[in-house]
């Protein structure tokens, strides 16, 4: 029997749940693929259409509920993240946006 909640099994395999030296997951790269796009449009300096970046905004700034599916907080959780510190740290970026630039280098 596995040790994972049931809301985790997403990125669940039968044996390497636990185990650092695990194959990464598709699954895994996913959502942190699609965790950087949100960042990115949110943030990012190129021309995006403000729909975008406000679905973006909404997505990184909504309600924190890990239950729904490809919520922000889901996919913080299924990354290893805290969500609550995630969009903390991210709130101090919409505050200062010239800090997060350097950074978002590395998401692309």
């Amino acid at each position: 029997m596995s040790s994972i909640p049931a809301g985790n099994k997403f990125l669940a395999d039968d044996d390497d749940v636990n185990d650092e030296n695990a194959p990464v997951k598709p699954e895994r790269n996913l959502l942190a693929a699609v965790l950087a796009r949100a960042i990115c449009d949110a943030f990012g300096t190129a021309h995006c259409e403000r729909h975008i970046v406000r679905s973006a905004r909404q997505w990184l700034f909504g309600v924190l509920d890990p239950s729904i599916e490809f919520s922000f907080a889901w996919v913080a959780t299924h990354l290893d993240l805290d969500p609550v510190a995630l969009q903390k740290s991210l709130r101090g970026y919409e505050r200062r946006p010239a800090d997060i630039q350097s950074r978002l280098t590395l998401l692309r």
